[in-house]
């Protein structure tokens, strides 16, 4: 009998060790679609720290997501055909003053105005955050999903007065789908502060040789603090749950057991 399973996540495993190739040739650099994400786990990566490897069920979740943006880009080249229209898919954009590149799903570029569309494939527990019935939605949902859309809009290079920030929504669970909604373009100008903050504190744990597991995690600050974090966001806990770099960092957020060694946190 044939292991399915196991063929597919062999699959999916070559898949990630194909784009991974594709990104090394940025080195030194950080991907647009990190924007918000806690400054120690951007450090993680920068210092090539072990991350733990996903579980299969979860490098199903993600690869599923990309075959959604697959079909969709496929979608509008096909339609892009038969108009007169200046659309682009996996648009690359660089930020070099911010160290910073990205690619975005979808950008229509016109001379008086650039429109950023950004795909986000979600579960029906942050869809329903999202347009689930007012009480149970949260404001803070999608907060770092804007600040990327902010970070693209950076790149393109045009004036927020002249770039439209789109998020385009699908419920993996059921297919549902929503027309795209618009950000406000203030975000761009968030982003730009992230970034700026956030190579404030990696350029200085850089010179001063800081081990990334010694960063404490102290989670004072709330999202829209564009000052920004030396930690993870309060609202955003949920993060390190899911942080590939968990097992080693001594957030007391993290609420799982962990698997190697339990760390005292203080």
């Amino acid at each position: 009998m044939l292991d399915v399973e196991r063929i597919y996540a062999e699959y999916i495993e070559s898949k990630q060790e194909k784009r991974n190739k594709k990104y090394a040739k940025y080195e030194g650099l950080l991907g647009a679609s990190s924007t918000g994400y806690c400054h120690k786990k951007q450090y993680y990566k920068l210092t090539d720290s072990e991350a733990e490897k996903a579980s299969e069920r979860v490098s199903r979740l993600l690869r599923l997501g990309t075959v959604v943006h697959s079909e969709i880009e496929k979608a509008i080249k096909a339609w892009n055909k038969s108009h007169d229209t200046k659309i682009y898919t996996e648009h690359q954009v660089k930020i070099p003053e911010l160290r910073v590149v990205g690619h975005i799903d979808i950008l229509e570029l016109y001379p008086y105005v650039s429109r950023i569309y950004d795909f986000k494939t979600v579960a029906s527990f942050k869809w329903r955050k999202k347009f689930g019935r007012f009480k149970n939605r949260d404001p803070n949902t999608d907060t770092t999903y804007k600040l990327q859309l902010g970070s693209y809009g950076l790149g393109v290079g045009k004036k927020p007065e002249n770039t439209e920030l789109y998020l385009v929504w699908y419920n993996k669970d059921d297919s549902s789908m929503k027309p795209p909604v618009k950000v406000d373009s203030v975000w761009m100008k968030f982003a730009k502060e992230y970034w700026i903050e956030l190579w404030k504190n990696i350029d200085s744990w850089m010179v001063g040789g800081v081990n990334p597991d010694d960063i404490k995690v102290d989670g004072k600050h709330s999202p829209m603090d564009t000052s920004i974090f030396t930690g993870v966001k309060q609202e955003k806990m949920w993060e390190c749950n899911y942080c590939q770099y968990s097992e080693r960092c001594n957030s007391p957020y993290y609420t799982k057991k962990r698997k190697s060694r339990q760390l005292k946190i203080t």
